[in-house]
């Protein structure tokens, strides 16, 4: 199709659409009034409150500056997990200081006489005495 043609299928096709129309022909309408502000909206404050509470929302602003303070409750505690592995053996830790003495403890029984030894070697002679 040329680009006679094509103009010719744009024109056809814009006066079905635009049929009772008045948007496409270039007219538009009067300026409606100017909207409200837009509002800021700013979150002040979330506080946990206790289980079971109910949750809230306020806005302790106004519709322009709206401050939301948001109160949440706790969930209720969980049961207890099962007990997990035992951890590595740390390192040995210092030495302390050593304490103070004990008691003396009472005296054990005599134990067995033990084997008699060898012979000792013989010493030198002594000095001869009076005669």
């Amino acid at each position: 199709m040329n680009y006679y043609n094509k103009a010719l299928q744009k024109i056809k096709d814009a006066e079905q659409h635009n049929s009772g129309c008045c948007c496409c022909f270039g007219m538009t309408g009067p300026t409606g009034p100017t909207g409200p502000a837009a509002a800021t909206i700013t979150v002040r404050s979330t506080t946990t409150s206790d289980p079971g509470t109910n949750a809230s929302v306020t806005n302790g602003g106004d519709s322009s500056n709206v401050l939301l303070d948001f109160v949440i409750p706790r969930g209720a505690t969980g049961p207890t997990g099962s007990t997990g592995a035992t951890g590595a053996t740390g390192a040995t830790g210092l030495q302390g200081p050593q304490g103070i003495a004990g008691p003396t403890g009472p005296t054990g029984s005599t134990g067995a006489t033990g084997a008699t030894g060898a012979t000792g070697l013989q010493g030198p002679q002594g000095i001869a005495g009076p005669t």
